[in-house]
């Protein structure tokens, strides 16, 4: 028998009992959209979050920092990924020029955080603290200017200022308490400003620290794109070692080095290459973090969430197969004489044996294919209704095309397995007996 004769023959048998049939497709279609809806779900949660950091460019970003600095002693280590530890190293330009030559590093950004700067204009100051960066931060901290750009290369002593977009809102009048959130209106790098060093150690009787005022401006504001730049101050590295090499009596008691970073940021091309190169910035002394590396734990545990939901839906796929069974040996029942007929005309068992397996395939095949449409309806669905509502807008459904092959296979391999004993029990039939049976 010709294996277009066996489909044409299994649609037919199909077809004649449109209603069990119909009613089988449908146990299969519930059983296979349930596994792909469940699946689809933990990749979009997922697949969510992945997409909220890649638009911040957090994603291609390493935080590094030095356990020297950190430590109290020179003992500091590092810990490598399989948990042997390397000594830690100092974070100096030396440090940076061999991180930078690192391959797949596009820029490397030291950073030193100061507390004691305040920030004025007019009768305006900003709470917020300074953070020193050298000029190749533009691009590892993925800058967007609402406004201006860059450090200049010839600043001379004045202080350039880079503005997060949220930190305009800081600004009020000295001594208020009063924090409305809202910007007040200036003209942001036209504004004369004034970057304030306060000396604790030399404050007056009523603990008033003694000021040191240094010129500023305002060359840019950064846009907030979601992520952490838009919250900082930022002003050029170089000119703020001038300043502490000439007031090094004001930083004495503090933990800062002109000849060593706290911390730093760096660049990488790909987010495929992060772990990679995070790895071997620790293996220089470094020590590392990245979101990727967050990622990485957190796709492990979505695989467990997947298996999880995945399992759910299998139980209505092993109902499914039950029911295919089930379908198959009434089948059975019922063509009991047709079958004998066909072993008398000289009908090998194999063809009649894959004959039932074919209609069980099919059963499996259609049912999978309307299931995996009712699936993109029900991803639509939730989509629609959870982006709506905003709080939800991370959590949605997502198919891709490795769920859809697997869906259909999976349900068309149940239908085969589901059709394994009806067939065999069909083979087995006494064709002397399948003939005399009414």
């Amino acid at each position: 028998m010709r294996w277009t004769d066996l489909l044409r023959m299994s649609a037919q048998n199909l077809w004649r009992r449109k209603l069990r049939t119909i009613l089988t497709m449908v146990g299969v279609m519930i059983g296979t959209a349930s596994i792909v809806v469940m699946v689809s779900l933990g990749i979009g949660i997922n697949q969510g979050y992945i997409d909220s950091l890649s638009e911040t460019g957090e994603l291609t970003r390493i935080q590094i920092s030095s356990q020297l600095y950190w430590s109290s002693n020179n003992n500091a280590v590092v810990y490598l990924d399989d948990e042997t530890t390397v000594k830690a190293q100092k974070l100096d330009d030396t440090m940076i020029r061999k991180i930078s030559a690192l391959d797949h590093v596009e820029s490397v950004s030291p950073y030193m955080s100061f507390y004691n700067f305040q920030v004025r204009t007019g009768k305006l100051q900003s709470y917020y603290g300074l953070l020193a960066v050298n000029s190749s931060a533009i691009k590892t901290l993925n800058f967007e200017f609402k406004e201006g750009g860059g450090f200049s290369s010839s600043a001379g002593e004045t202080l350039e200022l880079i503005l997060g977009e949220n930190t305009l809102a800081s600004f009020r009048k000295q001594g208020s308490q009063v924090w409305d959130n809202e910007a007040p209106d200036l003209d942001w790098l036209n504004e004369k400003f004034t970057v304030v060093l306060q000396d604790y150690n030399n404050a007056d009787s009523d603990g008033n620290p003694k000021e040191y005022e240094f010129k500023a401006r305002v060359v840019g504001i950064v846009k907030d794109n979601g992520g952490d730049a838009a919250y900082n101050i930022y002003t050029n590295i170089d000119t703020m070692k001038r300043i502490i090499q000439k007031h090094k009596s004001v930083f004495k008691d503090q933990n800062i080095k002109t000849d060593q970073y706290e911390q730093g940021y760096v660049r990488v091309d790909d987010f495929n290459n992060v772990l990679d190169v995070q790895s071997q910035i620790k293996e220089l002394g470094i020590d590392a973090w990245s979101y990727a590396q967050m990622i990485q734990s957190m796709q492990q545990q979505s695989r467990s969430l997947q298996l999880m939901l995945g399992g759910i839906g299998a139980v209505a796929m092993l109902v499914a197969a039950i029911s295919i069974a089930n379908t198959m040996l009434m089948s059975i029942y019922e063509r009991t004489k047709e079958i004998g007929v066909m072993k008398v005309l000289g009908c090998r068992m194999s063809s009649i044996g894959a004959m039932f397996l074919c209609e069980a395939a099919i059963i499996g095949l259609v049912g999978g294919i309307v299931g995996l449409a009712f699936s993109y309806g029900i991803g639509a669905v939730v989509n629609m209704v959870l982006g709506a509502s905003g709080a939800y807008s991370s959590f949605r459904s997502v198919i891709p095309l490795w769920l859809c092959l697997v869906g259909l296979g999976f349900s068309t391999m149940v239908g085969v397995l589901a059709g394994l004993y009806p067939s065999q029990r069909a083979m087995r039939l006494s064709a002397l007996a399948a003939i005399r049976t009414e």
